[in-house]
């Protein structure tokens, strides 16, 4: 079942199913709600969590492929200066991924764009960013198998993703049956 948060949450981005809070734009997302049912006048607003995750990942490949291949230009063209304070969310993503702000991003594969993404809704989230799970990024980061392009190959390791979340979960609910056989016999 997709987490949806649409219309039922005290932050923003969350209550759209929008983390990222995409401005409304002609766009047409995966997922997305037709404007004539949307409540928000502002923000995309998405049929579940996932879909708003994948249409961030998808604006910012597609920054990096413009050029933006650094977090200073990258989220200048994310968030302007005309409704962010640029500068702290720019110094807040770099401090996150452990970059600087003008440090040329070349290791663009699914396990940076965990990380991108968890900063980014850091800033655009506050405290609520615990909420969407990395494996609600996972699960995105898993819908992007269209994207491919000749500047930039993102190549989504299925396999490590499997690895992170899905063996770690298959682990423990094979214990908890052993345990549980284990007691009851």
């Amino acid at each position: 079942m997709s987490k949806s948060f649409l219309n039922n949450h005290s932050v923003r981005g969350l209550r759209n199913n929008n983390p990222g809070n995409l401005i409304r734009t002609n766009n047409a997302w995966q997922g997305k709600i037709p404007y004539s049912q949307s409540t928000d006048e502002k923000f995309e607003q998405f049929e579940n969590v996932h879909f708003g995750i994948r249409a961030m990942l998808k604006d910012l490949i597609n920054d990096i492929n413009k050029g933006k291949n650094t977090v200073k230009s990258l989220i200048s063209e994310y968030a302007p200066r005309t409704e962010n304070n640029t500068d702290a969310y720019i110094a807040s993503v770099a401090n996150t991924l452990g970059v600087s702000p003008t440090q040329r991003l070349t290791e663009i594969n699914s396990a940076f764009l965990l990380k991108l993404s968890r900063a980014i809704l850091k800033v655009e989230l506050g405290k609520a960013h615990t909420e969407v799970k990395d494996s609600d990024i996972a699960k995105a980061l898993t819908m992007l198998g269209d994207v491919s392009t000749a500047k930039l190959k993102v190549t989504i390791d299925k396999f490590l993703l499997a690895k992170q979340y899905i063996i770690p979960a298959l682990i423990t609910i094979g214990l908890f049956f052993y345990s549980y056989v284990t007691i009851t016999i």
